[in-house]
């Protein structure tokens, strides 16, 4: 019982007391996330080139042996069977 009163006091003192400025809370983004987003509005207009599957070397690929593969069985037999 004495465990479970500390930890919930321990819980309680960290989730009000610790909360620093500059760090994520319900109000605010921290600087360094703001950057980060920053950044990553960067790949909002990226574009994928797909041009590589007109190209006849693409084209001429073939498949050899079985597709999908199949399993056979293979391996160690389990030894605590």
């Amino acid at each position: 019982m004495v465990l479970i009163l500390l930890a919930l006091v321990f819980g309680f003192v960290f989730y009000f007391q610790i909360l620093k400025p500059g760090q994520v809370n319900e109000y605010e983004i921290a600087p360094s996330i703001r950057s980060s987003i920053l950044e990553l509005k960067n790949y909002k207009t990226l574009q994928f080139n797909f041009s590589l599957f007109d190209l006849p070397e693409f084209k001429s690929l073939r498949i050899f042996g079985e597709a999908p593969v199949k399993t056979a069985p293979s391996g160690k037999q389990d030894l605590f069977q």
